[in-house]
């Protein structure tokens, strides 16, 4: 390949996010400009399953042919990573689904899921995290981890990547090496990883073996600094070549394509420009730029790229082999949407029930402490929510919907009853960390109404050091089927026959 070549070539070593719901000519102009290898799509790019594959299905006869299929990406991991939960309902977290049914019950639901986007028209899938939630703060990875453990979140990624490929879609092992243990987001931050490298190799790369041994066909990098594995404060994993080359590719021997974490995030923009960043990820090993947007990024690195093959910084052979790389998985593994219809959407949207999704839930919840708090609930109950995400039905309306008066309270102590007449619940919904304002307002109600049943949604840990908790709940998901498990959990009436009592019984499994 001579220079000029990689030149004319050197979009194809990008992915990149498109604007609005359809293709108009300023955005197909700006792709045929760039000729990308492929497009990612958000939950702003279609309001229904229509609309979305009709979108899919335009873009892959824009950048992609019968003999070299467009990479068309998306971001479905489940739980509160979901770009499809507003078209259909959609298994909760990877922590909720490890928690219920272990890996055969990922393995199935991840083949389910890759049903519906294949009948969208994605072929390729930005999941499974393979990140080990080490650090109980993390605000970014949290339930979208398997679990604690290298062996449980191991075990579940590598059924993630037999079942997403057993269907034909793509899957994707992230955040290398490892975005558990880190009390900050890369979307908004630079995180650093601090233990050593004997730790990271013991357990937070252990999942990243495991999804090469399975035969993962891509690896996302984090923006994450390393020292343990490249000592250079601004050079994170991303731009490492002893991280992406030494460690991944010659160390543990993976053959397929790396690919960046979007280049938007903080953790990429605070190393320098666009330009910048994708001459030095592409120095460092990696494949794929991975862009959420079409303008700025995709041209400012396009032209850094050929100046970089033009100066000698880049050579032609090492565009090449992330050509060839690249070649292989399109032509080798990416499929083309079949034709969409009425009958395509339908089976898509009931190949993964409603009423499975609860049941699901209901086997993920675990009674993590037994005190004052008493189940099933006795009416009137009064509900105070923390960090409800916008949009999520109130518990109050479905524990109404169940037969049970209740009554939501407000962050206002001065609002709040004098004593409670039936029973409590404190519901804590946050992804990391609770808020200094918001743990105080919930530290407080606690300690007015210590029989309160505690609930926490998201994060397992948010109340661990909070001594008020009497009767904790976790239910590793705050979507609309574990909530409508929770509202079951609390107002089933007779608890010996319960089966979601008795999955509420067990405490948090050891992993």
């Amino acid at each position: 390949m001579t220079v000029d070549e990689a030149i004319e070539r050197i979009g194809e070593l990008m992915i990149v996010g498109v604007p609005g719901t359809n293709l108009d000519g300023e955005t197909e102009a700006v792709l045929r400009r760039l000729r990308p290898a492929g497009a990612i799509l958000f939950s702003e790019n279609f309001r229904g399953a229509e609309e979305a594959a009709h979108l899919t299905r335009a873009l892959h006869a824009l950048l992609g042919t019968p003999e070299m299929p467009a990479l068309l990406a998306v971001d479905e991991e489940g739980g509160p990573v979901s770009r499809l939960a507003h078209v259909w309902e959609t298994p909760p977290s990877a922590r909720a689904v490890a928690a219920s049914g272990g890996p055969p019950l990922v393995r199935d639901l991840a083949a389910r899921t890759a049903r519906r986007l294949l009948a969208l028209g994605f072929n390729l899938d930005f999941a499974p995290c393979a990140d080990i939630h080490s650090d109980p703060s993390n605000p970014v990875i949290g339930v979208r981890s398997y679990g604690t453990t290298p062996s449980q979140v191991t075990a579940c990624v590598r059924a993630a990547i037999e079942g997403f490929q057993s269907v034909g879609v793509l899957p994707v092992a992230k955040h290398f090496p490892g975005h558990g243990d880190t009390s900050l987001d890369s979307h908004v931050a630079l995180p650093r990883i601090t233990v050593d490298e004997r730790t990271l190799a013991r357990r937070d790369l252990k999942p990243f073996e495991g999804a090469i041994q399975a035969g993962v066909p891509m690896v996302m990098t984090g923006h994450l600094l390393v020292p343990a594995l490249d000592p250079d404060p601004a050079r994170t994993a991303m731009v490492s070549p002893a991280i992406v080359t030494g460690l991944l590719r010659e160390r543990l021997g993976f053959t397929g394509v790396i690919v960046t974490d979007a280049l938007e995030m903080a953790g990429a923009t605070l190393l320098g420009s666009y330009g910048d960043v994708a001459v030095r990820a592409i120095e460092a090993g990696v494949d794929l730029l991975l862009y959420s947007k079409l303008a700025p990024g995709p041209e400012e690195a396009q032209s850094a790229l050929r100046d970089a093959l033009r100066s000698g910084r880049l050579t032609p052979n090492r565009i090449e082999a992330s050509l060839g790389r690249l070649a292989r998985l399109r032509a080798g593994g990416a499929a083309r949407p079949a034709r969409w219809s009425a009958e395509a959407e339908q089976s898509a949207r009931q190949c993964i029930p409603a009423e499975e999704l609860t049941r699901i839930s209901e086997g993920a919840i675990r009674l993590l402490r037994q005190g004052a708090g008493g189940l099933p609930l006795r009416s009137p109950v009064d509900v105070l929510e923390i960090d409800r995400t916008e949009g999520k039905t109130p518990l109050v309306t479905l524990l109404r919907s169940a037969g049970v008066e209740a009554f939501e309270q407000s962050a206002n102590p001065e609002a709040w009853p004098t004593r409670i007449a039936g029973s409590a619940v404190l519901m804590v919904a946050t992804q990391g960390a609770v808020s200094p304002d918001a743990a105080e307002t919930a530290l407080a109600w606690l300690r007015r109404f210590p029989e309160t049943v505690t609930v926490a949604t998201r994060n397992p840990h948010a109340c661990d050091n909070w001594s008020e908790v009497r009767t904790l709940i976790a239910t590793f998901d705050n979507g609309p089927a574990s909530r409508r498990a929770l509202a079951r959990l609390l107002t089933a009436p007779h608890p010996d026959d319960a089966p979601t009592r008795r999955a509420a019984r067990k405490t948090a499994p050891k992993e």
